[in-house]
């Protein structure tokens, strides 16, 4: 079983890499935009990982509109990498995604949106197929004026719905350089400033717990979740 704290962030060189083992994170998840993927890419962040005794994850974030394009790169990058993220914010992608329990997370639902992208009945779908919402802090920082204030009330519209449904919740950096990564403890700290200390620690953990799912479901021996073949 995977244990520890991962961020999800787009750090791929090996400065990087060894700031976020300073920081205080046991891994991460390095993702990549899927029409820039490049295996030699993830290989190298993941041969620097293995320098210095951290371990660096591989990820794609599917980025279109086009719910036909999206179903497409799921099924093409699935098997490719670890983690897989569809960014969200169009209301018909946010529900395919959250039915779709070949993605693991789905990306800032509350995108350029006036509401926070989710209700009861999507939230209830997250839940059922073990699809996890993103808190993205780098977006939230990133902000100015009204677009912060809209971000955040997204962020607590959102894990009120998926504490009550019991949908899984993930927050990341979004880093993109060393500027940009976040200790763990300051992503904790901003998130018991929007929920009890309690949740704000299942939160900061559900990305090993993701991880270790993809993980076991790569096992030779598992058909499928829940069927696994036995040798004697």
């Amino acid at each position: 079983m995977l244990e520890g704290i991962f961020d999800i962030n787009h750090i791929f060189d090996e400065e990087g890499i060894k700031t976020l083992k300073r920081f205080g994170w046991n891994g991460s998840v390095a993702v990549q935009n899927h029409n820039e993927y490049s295996e030699e890419k993830i290989n190298t962040a993941v041969e620097y990982g293995e320098n210095c005794e951290f371990k660096v994850y591989s990820g794609v974030k599917i980025s279109t509109k086009n719910q036909n394009e999206m179903e497409k790169a799921v099924k093409k990058y699935r098997n490719k990498v670890d983690i897989l993220l569809v960014e969200g914010g169009d209301v018909k992608i946010n529900r395919r995604v959250l039915e779709m329990n070949d993605v693991d997370i789905l990306s800032t639902p509350e995108l350029n949106r006036m509401d926070n992208g989710l209700d009861h009945i999507l939230a209830r779908l997250g839940s059922t197929n073990r699809v996890a919402v993103e808190l993205n802090f780098g977006n939230l920082l990133k902000s100015k004026n009204y677009d912060g204030s809209k971000i955040l009330w997204a962020f607590q519209r959102n894990l009120k719905l998926s504490k009550k449904y019991d949908t899984p919740v993930v927050i990341s950096s979004g880093a993109n350089d060393i500027y940009g990564i976040k200790a763990p403890g300051d992503l904790r700290g901003f998130l018991n400033t929007i929920a009890d200390s309690l949740y704000s620690k299942k939160i900061i953990e559900t990305t090993s717990k993701i991880i270790d799912y993809r993980l076991y479901l790569k096992n030779k021996n598992v058909l499928m979740p829940g069927l696994e073949i036995v040798e004697e």
